[in-house]
C-alpha cells in the first residue's frame, strides 16, 4: 500500500488567471488543485532549464543581415536610396531618373559624371 502525503501551501494567482482556472476546471469536471498540479508536472517533466542570476538578462539572438547597402552618414546617398525604394513600391519604378542613376552608377555619380537623363543636360 502506498501512502501519498499531501502538503498545503498559500499561492498568490492574479484574479483574472484564477478565473479563468475557475472556468477550466468546470469545463474539465475537475478541481482547480488538479489542474495546478498537472501544469506543474508539465512543466517538471520538460527538464530544468537553468534560470538566469539575480539581474542577468539571457543573450539577444544575433543573425547576420548581409552588407549594407548605403552609408547612413552620407545623407545625400541615404535619401536618394529612401526615395528610390518609395517611389518602387509606389510606382513599380523610380520616377526620378537622377536616383535611378546613384543606384545604378554611384561612383561616377559621386565624381560628378552624371548620366544622361535625358532631360536638359545644360
Amino acid at each position: 500500500m502506498v501512502a501519498h502525503t499531501v502538503k498545503k501551501t498559500t499561492i498568490n494567482i492574479e484574479d483574472a488567471v484564477m478565473e479563468r482556472l475557475k472556468e477550466e476546471a468546470a469545463r474539465r469536471q475537475t478541481t482547480m488543485t488538479a489542474l495546478i498540479e498537472a501544469g506543474i508536472r508539465r512543466i517538471l517533466a520538460e527538464g530544468e532549464t537553468p534560470a538566469p542570476a539575480a539581474g542577468e538578462l539571457p543573450p539577444l539572438p544575433s543573425w547576420h543581415g548581409g552588407e549594407f547597402l548605403v552609408d547612413i552618414t552620407d545623407r545625400d546617398a541615404l535619401y536618394e536610396v529612401l526615395d528610390r525604394e518609395r517611389d518602387e513600391r509606389l510606382y513599380g519604378k523610380s520616377s526620378r531618373p537622377e536616383v535611378a542613376a546613384v543606384a545604378e552608377e554611384p561612383a561616377a555619380y559621386d565624381a560628378g559624371e552624371k548620366t544622361s537623363t535625358g532631360a536638359d543636360d545644360s
